[in-house]
């Protein structure tokens, strides 16, 4: 009989017969060099035939088995003895229990094998179940075994916060001594959400008492995340509300209490974790007034405009009116953009009832749009972008661009490119003097006699179209040069078909 693990066979134990090399080539938790030890200090009780080396190779013996077989043939087998042949327990041992991770990160598990004091290497292992982590890998992680022994598994942890539980088992899925199992165990990710009960808040002057606020912190897959220390804290001083501490319950939740009284000014509140804003509450100020649609919105209502990635010239002014008219002070504009950079998210009116926002473009030619909302009034203005400065040339033929490439005509035959200037950020540049800028290069061009003749310049689009002649066969370099930058394309003029 065969033990399921272990180290080497101790002297004197009879040689192996025929039934115990196969047992011992068809068992997954033996690996062959331990098969060719043991063939090399006990020998075989039973020569080889050339059907045996077939059967052998059959099962998988390597070279190393195979050899410390030949070799038994050769010298006489040790003196036979009725003690057992028998391998020590193969001993499968988990590093760390439970192996700990973070939601959408991969766990480690790293396991240990050995015969004794013998540390196993080469030999397959799955993590079975692992397949069925929601959001992990479609397959069972797979590692095989180290020169120390040491399989390292990783293993997606998925999006959901649970404990699993796995068994070690061989390659092909057969059963280990002990039945090992690993336990993993899913925690949340970093926080990165937080939503407030209520999600505004709005105080009238004089107004007292406390007034709770509940917060529920979740991380990017909506997994709440508990005993985690917050922070909320004003945006500004003047809003008059102190700063306040609490830790997550085990749902994730948190209480705050805030003083109606103690609200000075209207402004926001900040909601902190592990040295980051998560959030921010609005807290209002309310006034005698809300905010008109009529008289609300930003002035002058004529567009600005301005270039790619620059400041506007001026500040952006939104002015917040009441039904009567009046300026209202202290009021908080939320602020968004799109296409456009903005110094801050929220303003608060001054005594004019207005607020200056700067505002620094987008990298895309065209129009931008700022969106301003206090109240239950929205307003927007549309900033216009034109285009940076020229800084290179592109090239295309039907449509595709070509500069830097290759292209192949046929003789006697004509073709266009169209020749465009582009800002730093890929945006095109209209220059209305590109063809007569071009022009200029047209005698030049034709004088060389080359395979090209370029037969007509003419304005398109924001660009300039050129129309060349193949009037011979042969290779040219086209090069573009024009206001300080370039673009070329190889031309092959091969005969017509």
């Amino acid at each position: 009989m065969f033990a399921a693990a272990g180290s080497a066979a101790t002297q004197g134990v009879e040689p192996l017969h025929k039934s115990d090399l196969v047992r011992l080539l068809a068992s997954p938790l033996i690996h062959k060099g331990e098969v060719a030890d043991l063939i090399r200090r006990n020998c075989l009780a039973f020569r080889p035939t050339e059907r045996d080396w077939s059967d052998l190779r059959t099962l998988g013996a390597d070279v190393d088995v195979l050899s410390s077989v030949g070799a038994c043939t050769t010298r006489p087998a040790p003196p036979a003895t009725r003690a057992a042949l028998t391998l020590e327990a193969l001993s499968v041992v988990p590093a760390a229990a439970p192996v700990v991770a973070a939601a959408g990160t991969d766990a480690v598990v790293e396991v240990r094998v050995s015969r004794g004091k013998v540390r196993q290497a080469g030999l397959a292992l799955v993590l079975r179940g692992s397949s069925r982590i929601p959001g992990g890998s479609p397959r069972d992680a797979e590692a095989v075994t180290d020169d120390s022994g040491l399989a390292v598994f990783r293993v997606p942890a998925g999006r959901t916060v649970a404990t699993y539980r796995f068994d070690v088992v061989t390659g092909s899925g057969a059963e280990l001594p002990g039945r090992p199992a690993v336990e993993l165990g899913v925690g949340p990710a970093q926080p990165t959400v937080a939503e407030f009960r209520p999600d505004r808040v709005t105080v009238t002057p004089g107004e007292t008492g406390p007034l709770a606020l509940v917060v529920a912190l979740k991380d990017s897959f909506s997994n709440p995340i508990p005993a985690e220390a917050l922070w909320l804290r004003p945006a500004s001083a003047e809003l008059g509300i102190p700063g306040q501490q609490r830790a997550t319950d085990s749902l994730g939740g948190a209480s705050f209490v805030i003083d109606r009284a103690a609200v000075r000014h209207s402004g926001t509140l900040d909601l902190w974790a592990r040295g980051r804003r998560i959030a921010a509450l609005d807290v209002a100020l309310a006034g005698p007034e809300r905010a008109a649609s009529t008289g609300t919105g930003f002035v002058p209502k004529d567009s600005l405009r301005g270039v790619v990635r620059h400041h506007l010239p001026q500040p952006l002014v939104f002015q917040v009116r009441g039904p009567s008219g009046g300026a209202l002070a202290g009021r908080v504009v939320s602020l968004r953009a799109r296409n456009a950079t903005l110094a801050s998210d929220s303003a608060v009116t001054d005594s004019a009832g207005r607020v200056q926002v700067d505002v620094t473009l987008g990298t895309q030619a065209g129009v931008a749009d700022i969106t301003a909302s206090v109240d239950s009034v929205e307003q927007k203005t549309t900033l216009l972008v034109e285009p940076g400065p020229p800084v290179e040339f592109i090239l295309e033929r039907d449509g595709l661009r070509v500069e830097s490439g290759h292209i192949l005509v046929a003789l006697d035959t004509s073709f266009e490119l169209t020749v465009k200037a582009r800002d730093g950020y890929g945006n095109v540049v209209p220059v209305r003097s590109l063809p007569q800028m071009l022009e200029g290069t047209r005698g030049r061009f034709n004088a060389q006699r080359g395979p090209l003749r370029l037969s007509r310049i003419r304005p398109g689009g924001p660009g300039a179209i050129m129309t060349f002649q193949s009037v011979g066969l042969g290779s040219t370099s086209l090069k573009i040069t024009a206001a300080g930058s370039s673009a070329s394309v190889e031309v092959d003029v091969v005969p017509s078909r």
